[in-house]
């Protein structure tokens, strides 16, 4: 079958034949359809985040099942799934209190496994969430994204009365912003640079009351504006950048929130002082749950979440490269590949 394969450390990848997947008795096979390329890809295939060599990527994807273990009773060959990146050990303290994303002994499909950037892909059962049948591919495919965004969101405790801000208008924050409108808050306000600005002017269309490109407005100011000077009750940091925690503080009122989804790679800016003066609450998520993936597939078909509006090219698996030169140039929001 054709993959992406990630085959040593340092930049680039192949894109060649490599064996079909061998079936266990607790896994299915899938026939991959769609598979979105993730933020976290990129560092992988660009050869700045380590991972076992060689490894096909790809976590985002939806397809049909073709091959089922003999232990696997709920599913069948020919259903339509979206599988959760997340494996737990099922043992583990976490895993027991139904934290499998904190596991001791995490496997993650396509960081530590064998992914999707493939015709098909193995996956254990458990892992699997049956779409109906007037569900997209595409649409399967984004689930991992969203349930990313809405673990951060479903932790939080904001209310219809509050103004939330969302820093960062990539696919994750766009998703966090239409969740975090299903909340019924009062205001929701999406900041984004120069880089971003096409992608805020997505994210009014999805639900934010007011957008703000921080590379040409003060965005703290701005925000004082908005709010008459009260400021933000919640922050969303959807980026992942050293100098996004320093702003999106001062974004805040007393007790306010700044919940942390963007995945950091180099110590970020805080000021731990303000923390203390303000009594400011912290605090991060990662990745989601099981039950947080099957809520985030139900938003999606029930159309409470919109995801195709994200959805900017489609590329052959074979055309890896040329999909992942526009996505590093941030030429794109979400690219699918369909093998």
């Amino acid at each position: 079958m054709l993959a992406v394969v990630k085959e040593h450390e340092g930049p680039g990848f192949a894109v060649k034949e490599v064996p079909y997947p061998v079936l266990r008795d607790t896994d299915v096979i899938i026939k991959v359809r769609s598979v979105g390329i993730c933020g976290t890809d990129g560092p992988i295939l660009a050869g700045t985040r380590p991972v076992p060599y060689p490894l096909i990527p790809g976590h985002e994807f939806a397809g049909d099942i073709v091959e089922v273990g003999s232990a696997v009773q709920h599913l069948k060959v020919g259903d339509r799934v979206t599988p959760c990146i997340v494996i737990g050990c099922g043992d583990c303290d976490m895993c027991i209190e139904g934290k499998e994303v904190l596991c001791d002994n995490l496997v993650e499909t396509g960081i530590h496994v064998d992914g999707a950037f493939a015709e098909y892909v193995r996956v254990p059962a458990k892992v699997c969430r049956k779409m109906r049948d007037t569900t997209t591919y595409d649409q399967g495919a984004s689930v991992d994204p969203v349930a990313s965004a809405y673990r951060t969101v479903k932790a939080s405790r904001i209310t219809s009365k509050d103004v939330c801000c969302v820093y960062g208008a990539g696919p994750i924050g766009l998703y966090a912003v239409q969740l975090i409108r299903l909340r019924g808050v009062k205001t929701v306000i999406c900041l984004d640079t120069d880089a971003g600005a096409q992608r805020l002017e997505l994210a009014k269309t999805l639900g934010a009351d007011y957008t703000i490109n921080v590379s040409r407005e003060d965005p703290v100011q701005r925000v004082r504006e908005i709010t008459n000077g009260a400021m933000a009750d919640y922050v969303q940091d959807c980026v992942g950048a050293p100098t996004v925690p320093v702003t999106a503080m001062n974004l805040l009122k007393k007790a306010g929130t700044y919940a942390i989804t963007g995945l950091y790679h180099t110590l970020p800016q805080v000021d731990l002082g303000k923390v203390v003066r303000s009594e400011i609450d912290i605090y991060g998520t990662i990745c989601y749950t099981r039950q947080e993936f099957e809520e985030c597939l139900h938003f999606i078909e029930d159309g409470r979440v919109k995801v195709d509006p994200l959805i900017t090219h489609h590329f052959p698996l074979r055309e890896m490269e040329q999909a992942f030169a526009i996505t590093q140039a941030k030429q794109s929001i979400k690219i699918i590949l369909n093998p």
